[in-house]
């Protein structure tokens, strides 16, 4: 399936190799890499390709259209994102640019306007994004500068290291369940199988072995210099530094890999990460991004300098682009997803995906069926390529349509039955089985598909690492402040920021739904005239015409209302100035559907339920199915038929035209040599390049359609829905025509995407959001219509009167809901299989990433023998243990109860030390990147403090230049020297600087003479200070003496805090060092060293002492069962102990120690 999908699920059981085989095999240089697969890109140093394209619009030197500044200055202060302080600068700098070039001129010529504007957006984006520019002009004399941009990927990792955006682990972090269940036999005592790789994956290594088994992997070419060594700071256990490595191994060795659902986690630029992330082959060789996260994380780049969309919007920007060329050369490209996806037919079996991504088939490798094949869509691909909200809309439609094909079966075999049969529903008689059931069948279903895709959604969002995605939303371009406040003081981060009153935003609200609910009413009044006209034209037309004209008359209205309707629902949603795009988009779908919803079903309701009562059916009775079959028949007939016309174009050769050319004929336009391809996208020959150059691709995609959203075509497919769940029961074809309709707007959709529009900017995205509420309310609908056209629409109850019809209407309509709260309970929700997967991506997680280890306090050799066994039973181990000491002489029996004595003493402490770790979990979290503790009750508070204790001074001041020791002051302050992008914490690293009192000298003595005393070569602070919260272990304790009454500093010193590790108070000598004009160069008098004395401790951490401590625990419990092992088993013991009948032990009364 290429680079979205994962490249070890096709691996088979026969490639796997055991640990001692592959450790052998290590020994050998690593294989170089060749490329076998034709989906992978080859390197390619001279590539040429950006990723965007900024369009700038010229206008004639003599156009006589002006701009003025006030008009500038508004759209840019718009334009530029961040706080009131960031705007206002960026407003500045344009103006030093305007009077630069205009002087005072408050009106100028739109060209030389949109000529400053285009100079000023490209050196901003050269100087403060990082990116990569490169300007054209159009060789045919257009009137338009092309800016193509693109990022370095250290530039990309940065921001993915900034934004936490998540990457997918490589396959061999986590190989899959069948990978850790290899087992090469059974343990003789317990029968249960041994499995190899889980205790190859326990096994703990010492330092020098990992630093050797490192250095060999890197030797060899089989990692990467960033792991040639141990991590002291990270990696502080051995169990830390034996998961990279045996991490590392499984990676060098390419184990068979059958984990579909690798983990994904945040990016973190630290070296001891870089080996869990996967990497994608590309034309700039081997990167973390695939073709979505570059261009995601390239737009986010540029949205920190200018949004575009504001630009755009006022004109002073053309278009600003996401490009397809930015994947010449790279997989996919638009000719692998045109041959694969648009022509479904054309794809190789095992290239072609599958309809549902949770299906197997859609694992590298694994062939679709052909019955499948109509509906298979390369999910991982087209991810890869368009990011997931595309990909979501896509596998959505698949899931729908697939799901079509149970409801397309039963009712197009109930309409052959009555064809076949020449009964129908509309005959006389109170029990129409085949129709009840289909009622009741329709509402299960319904319910069924909703639950299916929300499983199928968490599904999707478990294999693309979208679970719990959230992200922060801008402002709209649209969205404009309150013309009386336009911009007011935030009550949250007091900064200026645009306003609009919540109060007139109800107000236009209210207004609009009014506007909105008498356009819903006219629909029902014309509709109803429409029924009326009928009924007058059955005395002109015989009635078989008009019963298909006004039908017909009915259709096509539907249709133009809802086109007429659509520019005033976005007209009516602008007027209520929505901040957010997610706000905006939830009232657009409210205000789309409260209409759509009476345009498309009202007529179909009138004529099931009041059209026999109230003016006569054609037939000439009460119950009007016929006519309703005649309705659905004829509105999805023209739905189908208009599907056509878009595509033809009324006869014109279009785009669209041309694609279903290829749709039908897809050789009529193709030959042997360019295999179908997109002509934007051909290699040209060698006698071509000069005019390939003078008409570059990014040229034709700037001309190509603006992409317009998912809205219509996800609305257009929700009221597709509702026809079939709620009005199948009129016209039994109408599943099937659905299915068909999918079928082709499936493919057609791709090839606009492909082909025909300009490239989308990838989403990142988890769900449908709020279609999947109206999927729920056109199945809560599907009761009350089919329990309506069972009661009122054929004629089982037309012997009954209007209040039995009602009371009948209710117990079916019951039944129905019954049926529908059945159906969900009877979904399993999220499988169980789904829940182990999720779990184990975040216990991978946990592990690899964050270094947190369950099993970290279980580590006694008895549990490591049961886990070699597959279980862990401790009564079969006493029992064992206890029928190994028959048979013993009375001097090893005496040592073992020595050892048992002192392990159960052990036992007790790792006990207490547990307690005390559960405890001080619950209050705290060690940060590994800060190096302290956070708080978990206040999210954000660092718990590091420093409490220093500043005795005296010494040599400070001398006899050639003394120093008032009242006059000097210590200040101390913290400060990291780490760089401000590299930190891993916000603010500042700790508290603002102390100041302490005067100093004092010291009580007078023989050891210090008088005119030292006075010149100040011994001063006393004596004074303690408490600096916190201290937010990082790199920092430093600056701290300064200064002279207040000559504003001098007479000396600086400074503690680094990781020589304060160990957390306990430490008497220190710290040097001091005094500024350049004290100096004996100056004087030509040696000077002594000044020293300054203090005391300080460094708490940052509860939980770290007590992991230490329990980690020699079980090291020392580690020791004492390894020799009583040895002991039973007649060895000698590898550690010293003092045993009691040990004749070189000196005092035989102490307490023995290891």
């Amino acid at each position: 399936m290429g680079l979205g999908a994962s490249r070890a699920d096709h691996k088979k059981d026969d490639g796997y190799v055991p640990p001692s085989d592959r450790a052998r095999a290590r020994q050998a240089p690593a294989p170089s890499a060749v490329l076998t697969d034709p989906d992978v890109a080859a390197f390619d140093p001279t590539a040429d390709k950006h990723d965007y394209l900024l369009v700038f619009a010229t206008e004639r030197s003599r156009s006589s259209e002006t701009l003025k500044w006030n008009e500038v200055r508004e759209t840019w202060f718009q334009a530029i994102p961040g706080d009131e302080e960031k705007k206002t600068a960026g407003v500045e700098l344009l103006r030093r640019d305007w009077v630069q070039r205009f002087g005072e001129e408050e009106e100028c010529p739109k060209g030389d306007v949109l000529g400053l504007c285009r100079e000023h957006v490209v050196d901003l984006l050269a100087r403060r994004s990082g990116l990569q520019l490169k300007l054209s002009l159009p060789s045919d004399g257009a009137r338009r500068v092309y800016c193509q941009l693109r990022a370095p990927v250290s530039l990309l990792e940065r921001k993915a290291d900034a934004l936490d955006y998540k990457f997918k682990f490589k396959d061999e972090i986590d190989p899959g369940p069948a990978f850790w269940r290899r087992s090469s036999g059974t343990d003789r005592v317990s029968g249960r199988p041994v499995y190899d790789e889980i205790i190859e994956d326990a096994t703990i290594l010492d330092r020098e072995k990992a630093q050797e088994t490192l250095q060999q992997l890197y030797a060899q070419g089989r990692c990467g210099p960033a792991d040639v060594a141990v991590f002291a700071d990270a990696e502080p256990t051995p169990r830390h530094w034996s998961r990279r490595v045996h991490a590392l191994e499984r990676i060098s060795d390419r184990v068979p890999c059958h984990n579909a659902y690798a983990a994904y986690a945040p990016y973190d630029a630290a070296p001891r990460e870089r080996h869990l992330y996967e990497e994608y082959p590309s034309v700039r060789g081997r990167t973390l991004f695939l073709p979505k996260d570059r261009l995601y994380l390239t737009k986010r780049i540029v949205d920190e300098v200018f949004d575009f969309a504001v630009l755009k919007e006022r004109g002073l920007v053309e278009t600003f682009v996401a490009l397809h060329d930015a994947n010449h050369g790279e997989m996919p490209t638009t000719d692998w997803l045109q041959k694969r996806w648009v022509f479904f037919w054309r794809a190789e079996a095992t290239r072609a995906g599958a309809p549902l991504l949770s299906q197997t088939y859609m694992l590298k490798g694994r062939s679709c069926p052909c019955y499948m094949r109509p509906w298979a869509q390369p999910l991982m691909e087209i991810r890869a390529y368009f990011g997931e909200q595309v990909a979501l809309y896509f596998a959505w439609l698949g899931y729908y349509g697939y799901s079509l094909t149970t409801p397309t079966i039963v009712l197009t075999a109930a309409g052959i039955y009555e064809f076949v049969t020449g009964q129908s529903a509309d005959d006389e008689g109170w029990w129409k089985p085949v129709q009840v059931s289909l009622a009741f069948f329709l509402v299960a279903w319904s319910a069924l598909y909703k639950d299916g895709w929300d499983v199928e959604q968490q599904w999707c969002a478990t294999k693309w690492g979208m679970l719990d995605f959230e992200e922060e939303e801008a402002d709209r371009p649209q969205f404009v402040g309150d013309a009386d406040e336009p911009r007011r003081l935030s009550p949250i981060t007091n900064q200026n920021e645009t306003y609009y009153p919540a109060e007139k935003r109800a107000r236009t609200q209210f207004f609009n739904s009014i506007i909105v609910a008498l356009l819903a009413l006219l629909i029902l009044v014309i509709f109803a005239l429409i029924f009326e006209l009928e009924y007058k034209l059955l005395d002109v037309l015989p009635a078989s015409l008009a019963g298909y004209v006004l039908p017909l008359l009915i259709a096509i209205l539907i249709q133009w209302f809802s086109r007429l309707y659509n520019p005033i629902a976005y007209y009516l949603n602008e007027s209520e100035n929505y901040q957010t795009q997610t706000n905006y988009d939830n009232n657009l779908v409210l205000k789309v559907f409260a209409f759509e919803i009476m345009n498309n079903y009202s007529s179909l309701a009138l004529t099931a339920f009041f059209k026999g009562w109230y003016w006569g059916c054609i037939s000439g009775d009460d119950n009007c199915l016929s006519d309703l079959k005649r309705l659905t028949g004829v509105i999805f007939g023209v739905r189908f038929a208009l599907a056509l016309w878009g595509i033809v174009g009324g006869g014109c050769v279009s785009r669209s035209y041309k694609a279903f050319l290829k749709l039908v004929l897809p050789e009529a336009d193709t030959n042997e040599d360019n295999d179908g391809e997109n002509p934007m996208h051909d290699d040209v020959e060698e006698g071509d390049r000069l005019k390939a150059l003078e008409h570059p691709a990014f040229v034709d995609e700037a001309e190509l359609e603006e992409y317009e959203g998912l809205f219509d075509d996800y609305a257009e497919i929700v009221l597709q829905m509702g026809l079939v769940c709620m009005w199948s029961l009129g016209f039994y074809y109408m599943p099937l025509l659905a299915a068909l309709e999918i079928l082709l707007q499936m493919r057609v959709d791709a090839y606009g995407l492909v082909c025909d529009s300009q490239r989308p900017t990838p989403t990142p995205a988890e769900t449908v959001g709020s279609w999947g509420t109206l999927m729920d309310t056109m199945s809560l609908l599907a009761v009350f219509t089919n329990a309506g056209i069972i009661v009122y629409t054929t004629k089982s109850l037309e012997d009954w009167s209007s209040n039995e019809k009602l009371c009948a209407f209710f117990v079916v309509e019951q039944l129905l809901l019954l049926t529908k709260a059945l159906a969900h309970l009877c979904s399993t929700g999220i499988p169980t299989r789904l829940e182990e997967i999720q779990k184990r991506q975040e216990h991978v997680v946990d592990r690899h990433k964050h270094c947190r280890f369950e099993e970290v306090f279980e580590d006694d050799e008895d549990e490591v023998a049961g886990l070699k066994r597959g279980h862990v039973d401790r009564s079969e181990v006493r029992e064992r243990s206890q029928s190994t000491t028959d048979g013993m002489s009375p001097f090893t029996r005496s040592r073992i109860a020595y050892l048992d004595e002192k392990l159960r003493a052990c036992e007790s402490d790792v006990t207490i030390a547990r307690s005390q770790y559960r405890v001080a979990c619950k209050t705290e979290v060690f940060n590994e990147d800060c190096g302290v503790s956070y708080s978990r009750r206040t999210p954000g508070l660092a718990l590091g403090m420093v409490t220093l204790t500043v005795l005296e001074a010494e040599n400070v001041g001398q006899r050639h230049d003394p120093v008032n020791a009242s006059s000097c002051r210590a200040v101390v302050h913290v400060r990291d020297p780490t760089p401000r992008h590299q930190r891993a914490y916000e603010g500042p690293p700790g508290p603002a600087p102390q100041v302490s009192k005067p100093a004092k000298k010291p009580p007078r003595s023989n050891e210090l003479p008088e005119d030292l005393r006075s010149a100040g070569a011994r001063m006393v602070f004596n004074q303690t200070f408490s600096l916190a919260p201290v937010k990082t272990s790199k920092a430093e304790i600056f701290i300064e003496i200064m002279d207040h009454a000559k504003r001098l500093k007479r000396g600086s010193t400074t503690i680094a805090l990781s020589d304060l590790s160990d957390q306990r108070k430490q008497a220190l000598t710290l040097s001091i060092l005094r500024p350049t004009a004290t100096t004996t160069a100056q004087f030509g008098i040696p000077q002594e060293a000044a020293v300054l004395y203090v005391k300080a401790q460094f708490q940052y951490s509860r939980i770290l002492p007590i992991k230490r401590r329990i980690y020699r625990l079980l090291e020392g419990r580690r020791k004492i069962t390894q020799d009583r092992q040895n002991l039973r088993l007649g060895k000698a013991p590898e550690h010293q102990w003092d045993f009691p009948d040990d004749p070189s032990r000196p005092d035989p009364g102490a307490t023995p120690t290891a």
